[in-house]
């Protein structure tokens, strides 16, 4: 709203209008300071009447800092990723803080560009999931950066917050429910076997096996063709590959587990599109817990990751080093739920699939 000569209401008009001086406005207006109720009711009175906003740009140019985090994301193409971004927003809107949101298409060096343009934008803060930074990647694109909140990887020199899904735990969950309906001969669909996030799954799995007492056979570790950076096409390419790949090996297997839902839905489509019966004859479980996993037919059993939660999680971090400035390493640990569909046998008592097996939970 413009004031009668065509401008812009200013802090001297709210002063006036209110008869108070312009420190009790801004203490109103940053809710910072001792202001009596009365002042602050007309204080916000005389912001009503005259239509003032606040410059935030000016403030941030005295401040240096804005009321805008950054969030990059490797693609926001696939399933997962719009989840977080989702409970970040949501979390971020309740305090007034705006995102810049950074998609990095599956390319490691266009997300450090990315982190790299939101320092330059001075960012409150950053939020990035990305397993595939190396160490000297991430002291690049964020030394010196602070604050700063890592999801899915660990962080140099304790310079953030890190937001841990628990992989190991998963998988071993997703194998363990295998075991116990009765599969022996459970085959590992790894996306990138040499990734940390892969090895932790794998060491889930391998867990699993050995309590049981199976062995673990090498033949039935198999890698897909797709990378988690790239979107769902691919991913779900890459499992139909790595399925018609494993079936030419020629060794027996009952069970799969998937250590991604897409590639998990593109084997599924393979072994239905060769006549193999689901879960009769193999039983599956992903990881991730895509929405997609309980619309494909037969409904995909998955170890769901609370994807909304993390990115709530990941803004509170990031909040709280803002505001209190905390510096040092904090790791928070976020725990999966096992949810139990059609692909591994699970049906509920009135014919609906999605049972909860375990709670997640987020620790730190």
């Amino acid at each position: 709203m413009k004031n009668e000569r065509g401008r812009q209401p200013t802090l001297n008009d709210v002063a006036r209008r209110a008869n108070v001086s312009k420190q009790t406005i801004s203490r109103v207006v940053n809710n910072k300071g001792e202001v009596s109720e009365a002042t602050r009711q007309r204080v916000l009175e005389a912001i009503r009447e005259i239509g003032y906003h606040p410059n935030t740009l000016a403030r941030s140019l005295v401040t240096s800092r804005t009321q805008v985090i950054g969030l990059a994301l490797p693609n926001i193409d696939q399933p997962f990723f719009p989840q977080i971004a989702r409970g970040v927003e949501d979390a971020a809107a309740e305090v007034g803080y705006s995102v810049f949101l950074c998609n990095a298409a599956g390319d490691i060096e266009r997300e450090v560009h990315a982190i790299e343009r939101l320092r330059g934008h001075r960012v409150a803060g950053i939020i990035s999931f990305n397993s595939r930074l190396t160490d000297e990647t991430v002291e690049l694109a964020v030394g010196g950066l602070f604050p700063v909140v890592m999801i899915n990887r660990e962080l140099p020199d304790a310079l953030g917050t890190v937001i841990w899904p628990g992989y190991e735990t998963g998988a071993q969950l997703a194998t363990e429910h295998l075991i116990q309906s009765g599969r022996h001969r459970i085959a590992f669909l790894g996306l990138d076997l040499e990734s940390n996030v892969d090895s932790m799954k794998l060491r889930g799995y391998e867990t699993a096996l050995a309590e049981a007492g199976l062995e673990r056979d090498q033949q039935l570790i198999i890698r897909t063709s797709g990378r988690l950076g790239r979107g769902f096409n691919d991913l779900a390419q890459g499992g139909q590959d790595a399925m018609a790949a494993l079936i030419e090996r020629g060794v027996a297997f009952d069970a799969i587990f998937a250590s991604n839902d897409l590639p998990a839905i593109g084997a599924m489509h393979h072994l239905t599109a060769t006549g193999v019966n689901i879960p009769d004859d193999v039983a599956l479980v992903g990881f991730g817990g895509a929405n997609v996993a309980g619309l494909v037919t037969p409904t995909l059993s998955t170890i769901r990751m609370p994807l909304y939660e993390m990115g709530v999680t990941a803004f509170g971090a990031l909040l709280d080093q803002i505001n209190h400035e905390e510096h040092g390493e904090r790791l928070v640990q976020v725990l999966p739920e096992l949810i139990v569909r059609q692909s591994s046998g699970g049906m509920l008592a009135d014919g609906a699939d999605g049972a909860v097996v375990r709670e997640h939970v987020v620790a730190s």
